[in-house]
């Protein structure tokens, strides 16, 4: 086999271990949520980030079952069935709007905005030990590469979540 040869069949399995490592942290960090949503009794939550945005907004009025789907970059209707989940837990209210009967207003109850501040505290308990004696530079490094590789995706066609066009900006 040719020095050439050799050095591209490196490169490729290489690179293979990367997208294979890439794939296996997003799951295990998943699942170390997961668990940790569930040791919390959180586990019902659905999907936390709609808690995120309406603690931000108390009342999402603006903000129809497309809107958080587009803001959160899943399906509406992963939307409408999370959005029911929340809504028989008692975390979310949901009214018609009076202007537009086919749009619903959605407010988030005292009992969701006590759970909002528990799954930050699940989220930073995982993210902590996932980063755990990373150094600085280290973690620069990473940032880079995951918005390097946010702007190949975009490039693709994604469209990056409002929530993290949000957070450039502060």
């Amino acid at each position: 086999m040719s020095e050439a040869n050799q050095q591209e069949k490196t490169t490729s399995n290489s690179a293979g271990d990367l997208e294979l490592l890439f794939r296996a942290v997003v799951k295990m960090h998943k699942r170390c949520l997961n668990k940790e949503m569930d040791r919390r009794g959180l586990s019902k939550v659905g999907q936390p980030w709609i808690l995120f945005m309406l603690r931000d907004h108390k009342t999402a009025a603006g903000c129809d079952q497309k809107g958080f789907s587009e803001a959160l970059g899943v399906s509406p209707a992963t939307i409408a069935v999370s959005i029911k989940r929340m809504e028989r837990a008692g975390l979310v209210s949901k009214e018609a709007d009076p202007c537009d009967l086919r749009r619903n207003h959605l407010t988030i109850t005292d009992k969701g905005l006590h759970l909002v501040d528990d799954c930050i505290r699940a989220f930073e308990y995982v993210d902590a030990g996932t980063f755990k004696g990373f150094s600085e530079e280290e973690r620069r490094q990473m940032e880079k590469g995951y918005r390097h590789m946010m702007e190949n995706l975009v490039a693709m066609g994604a469209h990056v979540p409002t929530f993290m066009k949000q957070e450039e900006k502060k």
